[in-house]
């Protein structure tokens, strides 16, 4: 049987994404993206927004969030979590499922942002150049834009012992998310990495499992300058860890139209 695609609404992963970015090193992220946009008040659009981590904290901080996402399963959570928020920050946020390659939202934001590898599930060339010029379509001139990506280092690196386990629920039921296999394919620059998820009750029977596919690929800066060109953006900056440490994980790229 064919793993699931990550993300699938028959997985877990949607379910569960908190856990897994929660866990990453990088931290910062939404002091970045707050500096980004300008003082509280301003307009943001989060393509990739997955299930609001980040819509919700910038709301929090005076923001009005536009978040887009293309799986349902996340955006359906997103939105979830919205309805728990006081009115005065739930009214900030706005939340629509769709696809950053083509979406158009007839207005325009002073950010625009791509956060935690979203860019990097876009497998073409064109497509990838598509999303830049949803970035510049919905930009206010003078606005900036960043997206987040990972490392060519973060790609290549090698299979560990890599698994996240812990309770989720007040029943005491527990989560088990490991890496299973990890592969990357320097011709195309294609990373595939096999994530098992277990659900286990307090007696440590398992009540659910999902073996899913996580796809990334590769992106070439120059690729990114040239697309950025073309439909108005201006790359102004290139960044590794948000707080600027260099750790060779992630790579920050930012635009101004």
């Amino acid at each position: 049987m064919a793993n699931l695609d990550y993300y699938d609404e028959a997985g877990l992963s949607a379910a569960f994404y908190d856990v897994v970015s929660n866990a990453y090193p990088f931290r910062g992220d939404v002091a970045f993206y707050a500096e980004l946009a300008g003082p509280a008040g301003a307009s943001v659009l989060e393509l990739g927004c997955g299930t609001g981590r980040i819509v919700i904290a910038l709301a929090e901080q005076g923001y009005g969030v536009f978040g887009v996402d293309l799986a349902p399963a996340m955006i359906q959570r997103a939105a979830m979590k919205c309805e728990r928020l006081p009115p005065e920050v739930g009214g900030r946020i706005a939340l629509m499922r769709g696809d950053m390659t083509r979406v158009a939202l007839g207005r325009l934001f002073d950010a625009v942002i791509i956060p935690f590898y979203g860019y990097a599930h876009l497998a073409s060339p064109d497509a990838r150049a598509d999303a830049l010029a949803v970035v510049a379509g919905h930009l206010k001139p003078g606005g900036r834009a960043a997206i987040h990506l990972p490392a060519p280092a973060m790609l290549r690196r090698p299979l560990g012992d890599e698994e996240l386990s812990g309770p989720y629920n007040e029943a005491g039921d527990r989560v088990r998310i490991r890496v299973v296999a990890r592969t990357y394919d320097e011709a195309t620059g294609r990373f595939l990495q096999v994530m098992d998820y277990t659900l286990m009750d307090a007696g440590c029977t398992v009540t659910r499992q999902s073996r899913e596919d996580l796809v990334y690929h590769a992106v070439d800066r120059d690729e990114i300058d040239a697309s950025a060109r073309r439909c108005g953006l201006t790359l102004t900056r290139v960044q590794g860890d948000f707080d600027g440490s260099e750790t060779g994980r992630e790579v920050i790229y930012v635009f101004t139209r």
